[in-house]
């Protein structure tokens, strides 16, 4: 009897010892990969949606995004003025990634050298709402001059030019993040391009980046809210070629997947659990430059019936149906899936809405060559054929090589516009962006906040992302009143009249509004996050189950 008891004792302790590793919690450790890598981890720099992503990881604002809805950050709360233009933030105890606390001056800090840096890739002009913001960037006023007010190390006061509807998205957007300025003077442009050479107050500390291949982030145990955080660690894989990309997956590499950059595999996975559609909110479209490669080329490219012509060759439908079946044709440029302030969404207004207005869906070939005339008559070329090639660049991704050889053939074909394709890396793409010099571009916009602004403002020609030499007056003025009104209602009117402006003076042709195709492993990889605006994935808060 008690050799039969020892024998039944062992075999409960074995199978007791074998149950952990049997029903063990799977490994809090996830993979995505992208098709380019970040440009910097310094926010002031970079603000595609990649590098977004990112900052979102390791940098946390006085206010935070979660799936959508705007929640507290730094700030476990704030107040706002009862004419809406000065915000309190009250911050909560918070440290550094090494050990220094979190305080008032690290924001104000962080702001006026965002406004004071001297750098093509500016951002500066997403936190013109601040008052004096704008004259600071300019130079004619002293940044003490900003509406910045630091009460004590935790109570930070902000006063605005007016009181913008959109405010707490964008205290919460990337730009916005609280940088270290004394290890940015330390490091100087170097800020940001390692890990040993920034801080993080986010959710996950920076632990790697090797360029080209992949960024891993590790969970932040001194996090505000890290018993919140369930992942530990979170690598970015960069990989240029979608067919790898898909692989990846395919194999159980990585637990997610953008499928945006290779439409073509949408049929692939439409019917499966794990794919799921995103409407994003992003916008995509042409600009031409009014400074061109030279002067000669400047004057074609700002020359507005040249502009037309090319736009009324583009068959929206027919480039979306072959290159992007899940994008939508557009022909504006305010996205209708954003807020319009007034509890709804700005294309639930039919006054607002201006598809065919001024550029249309289907392609015009007779009308594109009528505008081509005027535009060579114009300009004084006696032939399309005496037209120098023009310069269109894009980035190196597999997508943009062949968007830009369809527009090629597009305007060769309908027009006899020879474009040469410029490919550039990534981060090369942007500062050639910023810098010139180039004719034509291929580009888009992502919301930063739940405004109609968000589309507007970077047309501003006093803003950092606008360097195509385009400058409207009438624009200027009228996005600027716009934003001085309490009646949501007159706001979106002048807003609405700004697009407008934009539609039919600026060098702007729309091509199409963005809706991204997600791949989740399959009922595994739980509370992913989906913002319209800002980082368009939100992994912080996930969670990986049996």
């Amino acid at each position: 009897m008690k050799r039969s008891l020892s024998v039944l004792l062992v075999l409960l302790l074995l199978l007791s010892l074998s149950l952990p590793t049997a029903f063990a919690a799977p490994e809090q450790k996830i993979k995505i990969v992208y098709e380019t890598e970040p440009i910097s981890m310094d926010p002031h720099v970079g603000n595609d949606s990649t590098t977004s992503t990112a900052l979102g990881f390791a940098f946390q604002g006085l206010l935070d995004v979660v799936n959508g809805a705007v929640t507290p950050g730094m700030a476990e709360s704030y107040d706002v003025s009862e004419d809406g233009t000065v915000y309190t933030f009250h911050l909560r105890d918070a440290m550094w990634s090494d050990g220094k606390p979190v305080t008032a001056g690290d924001f104000a800090d962080t702001w006026v050298r965002m406004l004071t840096r001297e750098d093509a890739m500016d951002l500066a002009y997403l936190i013109f709402p601040i008052k004096n913001a704008a004259a600071v960037n300019e130079k004619t006023l002293d940044p003490s001059e900003l509406g910045v007010k630091v009460i004590d190390e935790k109570t930070l006061e902000v006063t605005l030019e007016g009181a913008y509807p959109f405010m707490v998205t964008l205290f919460a957007s990337s730009p916005m993040y609280p940088i270290r300025l004394d290890l940015v003077e330390q490091y100087g442009d170097a800020y940001g391009s390692a890990p040993d050479k920034m801080a993080c107050n986010g959710a996950f500390l920076f632990k790697e980046w090797a360029h080209s291949d992949r960024m891993v982030f590790v969970k932040n145990p001194d996090f505000w809210d890290a018993g919140n955080i369930k992942l530990e660690e979170i690598s970015m894989l960069y990989v240029l070629d979608g067919n790898t990309r898909k692989n990846m997956y395919d194999v159980g590499d990585v637990d997610f997947l953008d499928l945006a950059p290779t439409p073509d595999m949408v049929p692939v996975y439409q019917d499966t659990p794990e794919f799921q559609f995103l409407n994003a909110g992003g916008v995509q479209f042409i600009a031409l430059s009014h400074k061109g490669i030279n002067e000669e080329h400047a004057k074609i490219t700002s020359n507005r019936n040249f502009q037309m012509a090319l736009s009324a060759a583009i068959d929206r439908e027919a480039f979306v149906a072959a290159l992007f079946p899940m994008h939508t044709p557009s022909t504006t440029v305010v996205n209708p899936v954003i807020s319009d302030q007034l509890g709804g969404k700005w294309g639930d207004h039919a006054e607002y809405d201006l598809r065919e207005k001024y550029h249309k869906t289907k392609a015009d070939p007779e009308a594109a060559k009528a505008y081509l005339d005027k535009a060579l008559e114009e300009l004084g070329y006696a032939s399309v054929d005496a037209l120098p090639s023009m310069d269109f660049f894009t980035t190196d991704a597999e997508i943009q090589r062949t968007i830009s050889e369809y527009l090629q053939d597009v305007w060769l074909t309908t027009l006899g516009v020879e474009i040469e394709v410029r490919q550039l890396a990534f981060a090369q793409y942007w500062e050639n962006l910023y810098n010139q010099p180039y004719d034509i571009v291929r580009t888009g916009w992502g919301p930063d906040y739940d405004d109609p602004f968000t589309y507007l403002d970077m047309w501003d020609s006093r803003g950092g992302w606008n360097k195509t030499g385009w400058e409207g007056k009438e624009y200027y003025e009228l996005v600027t009143e716009a934003n001085a009104q309490s009646d949501m209602k007159t706001r979106n009117d002048m807003l609405s009249r700004a697009e407008e402006i934009l539609l039919t003076e600026a060098p702007i042709l729309p091509l199409y509004m963005a809706r991204t195709p997600l791949l989740l492993r399959g009922g595994k990889l739980a509370n992913v996050g989906i913002n319209v605006f800002g980082a368009r994935f939100d992994v912080r808060y996930a969670e990986l189950m049996e």
